[in-house]
This record gives C-alpha cells, structure tokens and sequence, in this order.
C-alpha cells in the first residue's frame, strides 16, 4: 500500500495561482476525500499526484520517495475522470480491458485471465450487460460506470477518482458509493476522491480535505469536519441547510458574558466557551464582535420556556417534510433555520421558544460573506 504526501505544493498557471503551497499526506490504504467549491484547485491536485500535471513547487512523495519528475505511466497509479475519456471505437469490454493491456503488462494476462477480470469488475458495477456496446450506445451514467471499471479493474498502487459518479442518478449513486466503500475495503487499496457533493465525502471518507481557492482550509474525519468545522466556510460548505451563521456583540454585564445579535437577540455564554469566543472576536466601531456558528438541529423549539438561556422568536416560516419540519425565524440581519424532527404546526408570526445546545456552538473569524436569505 501507498502513502501519498504532497509537501508545500503550488501549482501556478502564468500567473493564476490554481493551488497555494498546500501540505497533506494520505496514509496508505485510506479513502481520503478531497472538497471544495467548483475553481478550488481539486482537480488540479489530482492531476499532480498522478504526474499529468507538473507542479510549480514544492515536492509529492509515494511513501518516502519524491516523484515530481516521474512521468505519469511509472507512477503506478490509476484514474477515473468525470469526463469518460473512452475510446469510441472499442466496446465497453476493450474500454475496461485497455489498461490491462499497457505495454509493461503486456503478456502478463492470459486472455481467460483478463476476461475474468473484466467481468468481475463489470459485474461488480452492474454493467455485464453492456460489455459488447459501443460508448455512442450508451446513456451518462453508464459511460460512467464503464470509466469507473476501467480505472479499477487493475490493482495499482493509488487510486485517483475525480467526480466518477457525478452524472449517475441518485439510486445509482447511493448504489455505487456502497460499491466503492466495499471496494476499498476489500482491496486495502488508497483512494483519493474528489468531489464537490460534501455528502458523497461524508458518506465514504475516512479523512477529508476541504479546498477554498487553492488552500487547505480543514482536514479531519467526517466528523469532526460536520460538527466542528473549522471556519465558517467550512461550516457553509459541509451541510444542508448550510449551519446557521450569525453575527453578534460580545457583551459583559458583572461577571456575565453574552452575545448579543440586535434586539431580540441575546444569550449568556458559558464560562468554558469564553476563550474560543474572545480568540477570534475582533474589534469593530468600538465593539468586541464575533461570529456564532451552529448547527439547526443543535436548536431546541417549545411553546413553552425550555430553560433560562432560552429566547422568543416570531416563526418566519415553516417547511414540512415526511417526518420532519425546517422552521424558520428572522434575525436582524439573517434567518435562523431550525430542523425539528417532527411535523410541527407553527402558523407564522407565532411566538415560540428556542434554546441553544451550548455543546455545539462554535465561534468563527468572518471570512464569508452572510446574505438574509
């Protein structure tokens, strides 16, 4: 198995900065997903590793060997594009078969012995049935398939998957990410997943990098990047709805701490949350001014007051789904959403009761804009 590390990493187009002096290593036989917006530098990263793209500076390491001038056929890697790149005039079979056939393996495969790996692979997908057909015969999501099958029908060192089930449709997708989970698990392989779907990461990822404009903005579990994300873009960009972000005054009364947001705004701190407060609290016209982050599952609602930290609010509006409620207030200057898992029958302009799950606010630096709405 194989450890990829890339060590102060840039890649410059003229002078466009694609990726910005980044550090990461993906340990070997670990799924490690890589996020971001469309334009973050994923893709190009991808390419780096895989040595189609030739970095500006700094060094990519296979376990402990720099491979910046290794050519991409040496580097014993495989990848799947969300393009398909496939041949038109071969079959589906020939498109799966091709790296098979590279001129290093060459011979190395008995004809029985390449079909069986074709099929396997191919039945593993749920694309037996299109083996004869020509790509042209073929809808999105099975070229798809068949791109995914090419790359991994062979063992290499490193799996390299850009977008490969983007354009599948959403039982496919849930269908053939448990595949790729299975997978990985059975070969032991390292998978380096990009995607701009934060779900897919989520769902599959051991670790995941969140990329903004070329930088590293977060690598952690699944977890840790869901429930503590490590800016409020990273908070943005990994949920739906995005958590809620809401700009306050910190304010001290005695020995109170609160964190006020308008009028109808404003709740006692606890004590163990002050220093992750003041350390990223700025000052503003003579204000201490912060960003509180949380999550809209992480609030409670009740007709009644729930404790003495709870406020009212008016319901702005209501959104019911199957077995659940997103309900929504307005702020000074944003909407709070809340997600209630239950159907609740709030007319609007009622005034209900919310009280904060201390345990999950977090407090940010502002570094994305908030528009109401």
């Amino acid at each position: 198995m194989l450890e990829v590390s890339l060590e102060n990493v840039s890649k410059l187009y003229g002078r466009k900065v694609a990726v910005r002096d980044i550090s990461f290593s993906c340990k070997a036989g670990e799924f490690f997903s890589i996020i971001g917006p469309t334009g973050a530098g994923k893709t190009t990263i991808l390419k780096m590793i895989a040595g189609i793209e030739k970095v500006s500076s700094g060094k990519v390491y296979f376990n402990e060997r720099v491979v910046n001038e290794l050519p991409p056929q040496e580097r014993d890697v495989s990848m799947a594009f969300e393009s398909y790149n496939l041949y038109p005039n071969f079959s589906v079979y020939d498109n799966i078969a091709f790296p098979l056939r590279a001129p290093k393996l060459r011979g190395s495969l008995s004809h029985e012995e390449e079909r069986q790996k074709v099929e396997a692979i191919a039945d593993f997908l749920g694309i037996m049935k299109l083996l004869e057909r020509k790509p042209v015969e073929l809808s999105g999501g099975e070229k798809q398939r068949v791109s995914l099958a090419r790359a991994m029908v062979r063992e290499p060192q490193i799996y390299l998957l850009d977008e490969p089930i983007a354009h599948l449709d959403a039982r496919l997708k849930f269908s053939t990410q448990t595949l790729l989970k299975k997978l990985a698990g059975k070969l032991g392989v390292t998978i380096v997943y990009v995607t701009h779907d934060y779900r897919e990461a989520l769902a599959l990822s051991d670790r995941i990098l969140v990329l903004r404009r070329g930088g590293i903005e977060q690598i952690g579990t699944p977890e840790e990047v869901y429930y503590v994300p490590s800016s409020d873009f990273v908070g943005r960009f990994v949920g739906e709805p995005p958590i809620n972000l809401i700009d306050g005054e910190v304010v001290s009364e005695g020995k109170k701490t609160f964190f006020r947001a308008g009028d109808d705004f404003s709740i006692q701190i606890r004590e163990d949350l002050l220093s992750s407060m003041e350390g990223v609290a700025s000052q503003e016209d003579g204000k201490r001014m912060v960003r509180l982050g949380i999550r809209c599952s992480n609030i409670k609602v009740a007709e009644e007051k729930i404790g003495d930290n709870s406020f009212q609010l008016p319901v702005f509006a209501v959104a019911q789904q199957a077995e659940s409620s997103l309900v929504t207030f307005e702020l000074k200057d944003v909407f709070l959403q809340v997600k209630l898992e239950k159907r609740v029958k709030y007319g609007l302009s009622d005034k209900v009761w919310l009280d904060f799950d201390q345990d999950r606010i977090l407090f940010f630096k502002k570094t994305v804009e908030l528009a109401k709405g």
